[in-house]
């Protein structure tokens, strides 16, 4: 099974994020908010979970294509 789990995260959590304007990103694995992530942040390491799927707000804004 392996990790191609992805957390549930929605656009309204996406966007909370984006005008908090707080340097939010979450990890599309667990679904962990975290602080301190640059806007366009991919691939940063979650301090929940340890994977490598920490996406800033704006970069998840734009993967999801809203």
């Amino acid at each position: 099974r392996g990790n191609k789990e992805m957390a549930r995260i929605t656009l309204d959590q996406i966007m909370e994020a984006v005008e908090a304007d707080d340097n939010i990103g979450i990890c599309i694995s667990c679904g962990e908010e975290q602080f301190h992530v640059e806007p366009d942040a991919r691939k940063y390491e979650c301090e929940s979970c340890g994977e490598p799927k920490v996406y800033g707000a704006q970069e998840l804004l734009f993967m999801v294509g809203a």
